[in-house]
């Protein structure tokens, strides 16, 4: 069965740091390693694209103290990405409203989406300060803004004012950390994905964990709503 696309809810930082006898932000930094492992390993699974879902609208609700620290980690992260935009061919780009990070942050995003856009790789989306329902409605406010252009709308048309309106809808969604849910990630998008929720928290979220998820969605069959 085709995979194009494959989408992770990177969960369970912060409780494979408790379980581990870690502060909580260790289990952020493993996390955010991690992540690059994964994008250097994602190749080899012949996969054209990867949406991973880093920070959400939501997570502005924890301490200022772990707020912070998050900030800290993406700012490194940008840095390193920044020093290896073009060693695999990568295109990456973000999606998410970017107004409230500081300037030096949202920088180093334009630099980074400008300086691959030329690769041909596997496109790999960063969601930054991103919400299922928030892409959704900013959706509808540009839809209301060009009105006088159509009669309707269809899912073709609405698709199109979307975050990821140049993407394919991800063929599979992988959630580590044990929770069962989307958590506002890609509620457009993820309309027909099928889904995967693993125990393994992320930081231990591994290549191997990887391909027996690729592995598992192979056996599926895929229903569209037409099938019994």
């Amino acid at each position: 069965m085709k995979l194009d696309h494959i989408a992770i809810i990177m969960d369970g930082n912060r409780r494979w740091a408790i379980a581990n006898n870690l502060p909580t932000y260790e289990g952020h930094r493993k996390g955010a390693e991690n992540l690059w492992n994964i994008i250097n390993n994602i190749q080899d699974f012949k996969l054209k694209f990867l949406t991973v879902f880093v920070f959400s609208t939501e997570n502005w609700k924890r301490s200022s103290k772990e707020i912070s620290f998050l900030m800290t980690l993406l700012n490194e992260f940008l840095d390193h990405t920044i020093s290896k935009i073009n060693e695999n061919n990568f295109r990456l780009r973000f999606i998410g409203n970017f107004l409230p990070f500081e300037k030096n942050i949202k920088d180093k995003i334009e630099i980074i989406h400008k300086s691959s856009q030329l690769n041909n790789g596997v496109v790999i989306t960063l969601a930054l300060n991103y919400g299922g329902r928030l892409d959704i409605v900013s959706a509808i406010n540009e839809i209301l803004i060009h009105k006088e252009n159509f009669k309707e709308i269809s899912e073709k048309d609405f698709k199109k004012y979307t975050l990821n309106k140049d993407l394919p809808d991800p063929d599979l969604l992988i959630r580590t950390g044990g929770e069962m849910r989307l958590s506002n990630f890609l509620l457009w998008d993820l309309a027909y994905t099928e889904l995967m929720f693993i125990p393994q928290m992320w930081p231990e979220f591994n290549k191997l964990i990887l391909e027996n998820c690729i592995l598992d969605y192979s056996k599926r069959i895929r229903k569209y709503g037409g099938d019994n």
